[in-house]
Formats: C-alpha cells, structure tokens, sequence
C-alpha cells in the first residue's frame, strides 16, 4: 500500500492532478479542496495517498491532511459509495462539516451533495455515526448539544471552532450559496476564527460583502 507520495507538481486538472517521484509521473484523483489548498506546477507537495484496486484498474486517491483520507476511507465503507462518491462528498463538505452533519443527522446537508439523494443520506449517517469521532470528537460533543436543545444544525456543540463553522456555514445557505461553493470559500480559513470572521471571509472569497 502507498502511504504517501513526495514530490513535484507537474499538472493540475478539475479532478486530479499528476505528482513526479523521481522522474515517474503519478495521477491521483483528489478532492476540489486538495487541489484548492496546493500549490502550482513545479511546486514541492506531499499527499497522503490510498491506491483502490479492482479487476482492470488500479487507482491512486491523494489528500491533502490525513484527516480527509480517515474521512475517504469511512465513506467507502458505506455500502454503494464508491470512491468517486467520497470525493464529490469531500469537494462539497469539508470532513469536519462531513463529521458534524452525520453527528447531527443532518439529511438537507448530505443531500445537498451532488450523487447523493435523501436515501443515501440516510445511509452515510446510520453507517458513519460514531465512526468519524476519532477524526473530529467535536462532532460527538455535538450529538449531545443536539440531543439536549433539539437543533438540527451542527454548530449546537460547545465547540468553539465547530459551532463558528457551523453558524457561518448555516448563513451561507440562507442567501443561496451551494455546499461546493461554501467548502471553497472556508478554505484557508483560520481554524480558531468567530462565526462573523468566517462569514465575512468566505464573502470576500465569492465577491460579496456582509
């Protein structure tokens, strides 16, 4: 099993990207928020990495932080998710929100997924609960905060980083704004920034303004 690869950038597609090793050229299929976090060709990178084999074909999958390949990995468990599944699941959600919207079981979420309809929804949060804690125990700390107020979002934890996430990510759906588009714009976010801080940085991301 490849663990990981090292090298340079040699090219970047929408849904991949191609890494050279000491003069051998990998393809690795990898989430819109690997290729949004790295850098330009000929640049130095390191992806952790998971090679899928089946009949005729081998396949590498690249990740950018260990969490998001443990998040790939849980998502291909599910029954009838492949790997091209999981990663449209990780180009829309970032593996804390993945985390926290199974812990609260929110279906509108899941299902804002493009491939993932309310029935599958229901099968990634029965098959992922409890699975993703190790990753992000705030998402366990967040099924209790549910338990005990009843709110469906998944910024009800004490969690001070996941409930800011949450609460600007629940802004961004208000005013229309896609769960691809909203992933994309908390990229690079800082982790320990307030509800409002994340609200106005993804903004600025998309050209808008509070």
């Amino acid at each position: 099993m490849i663990a990981f690869l090292a090298g340079r950038i040699a090219h970047k597609a929408s849904d991949r990207l191609y890494l050279e090793v000491e003069g051998i050229g990998y393809e690795l299929m990898t989430s819109t928020r690997t290729l949004s976090l790295i850098g330009g060709r000929g640049e130095d990178l390191l992806l952790y990495s998971y090679m899928h084999v089946r009949e005729n074909e081998v396949s590498l999958y690249g990740f950018i932080d260990e969490e998001e390949k443990r998040s790939f990995l849980a998502l291909i468990e599910v029954s009838g998710i492949g790997p091209k599944v999981a990663l449209a699941v990780l180009s829309s959600l970032q593996p804390q929100m993945l985390a926290g919207a199974v812990a609260t079981e929110d279906i509108a979420l899941l299902s804002s997924v493009p491939g993932i309809g309310k029935k599958t929804a229901q099968r990634l949060i029965i098959e992922l609960k409890g699975k993703l804690d190790a990753i992000f125990p705030a998402a366990e700390q967040a099924t209790s905060a549910d338990s005990t107020n009843g709110d469906s979002s998944f910024g009800t934890s004490g969690s001070g980083e996941h409930s800011a996430f949450a609460d600007a990510q629940a802004a961004l759906f208000s005013m229309g704004f896609s769960a691809a588009e909203i992933a994309e714009a908390f990229t690079g976010a800082a982790s320990d920034a307030d509800s409002e801080a994340l609200l106005k940085y993804a903004l600025s991301k998309m050209g808008g303004s509070t």
